[in-house]
């Protein structure tokens, strides 16, 4: 269904390239639902419409994860397989999430795990943070309950830790399935995230 370049496999699956321009006669996907992309993983469709070529910005061709223009027609007329009209021709704008490459992690991000694996991951937040000189994934965790979304550049300031280490700590949180990002707004906390504060003895009721 759908086809990306080799080349912008791994920046879809860091959460960088959130659009994608299909060279489809009609709208394929729906909204909300989550598809399986070839080589690439799970994507859930965030909008989806129509939108002329001729019409497409250069922040979306960014957002697409192409340098160029020209580099972007290139990849949509290989994929289209026919010759493109580029000012008359439409095709289907597509936005997007990553999830991950398995739907048993998908699940997971979503709460849907037993009793006995969120007292697991309870304790291991617990013994983590007992661990750290300066405690931070709890704390990381409530910030991103209350405030939504939160860029990289905020976190740093609010836990005064430096660009490297968050992302290191980002890194562990979400093999968790504990947080998800986006390019564009930054990090954010999952369902099990918040099921898993709930559980900790330190969380107020």
């Amino acid at each position: 269904m759908f086809r990306f370049s080799r080349k912008l496999y791994d920046d879809i699956k860091a959460g960088k390239i959130t659009l994608t321009f299909q060279p489809w006669e009609t709208l394929r996907v729906l909204r909300g639902k989550i598809y399986r992309a070839r080589h690439v993983g799970l994507l859930r469709v965030l909008d989806v419409d129509f939108k002329k070529l001729s019409e497409i910005t250069p922040e979306e061709i960014k957002r697409c994860g192409y340098a160029s223009m020209e580099e972007f027609m290139s990849d949509f007329e290989e994929f289209a397989e026919r010759e493109i009209d580029f000012e008359r021709d439409r095709a289907v704008r597509i936005e997007f999430e990553y999830i991950g490459e398995d739907i048993e992690n998908y699940k997971k991000a979503m709460g849907n795990v037993k009793d006995s694996e969120l007292y697991d991951l309870k304790e291991q937040l617990i013994i983590a943070d007992q661990k750290n000189a300066k405690p931070w994934i709890i704390k990381t965790l409530r910030l991103l309950r209350e405030q939504g979304y939160i860029p990289s550049k905020d976190l740093e300031k609010r836990l005064k830790i430096p660009a490297d280490r968050i992302k290191q700590n980002m890194k562990k949180l979400k093999a968790m399935n504990l947080i998800t990002s986006h390019q564009r707004k930054g990090y954010g906390i999952t369902p099990l995230g918040v099921k898993v504060l709930k559980t900790l003895s330190t969380e107020k009721k």
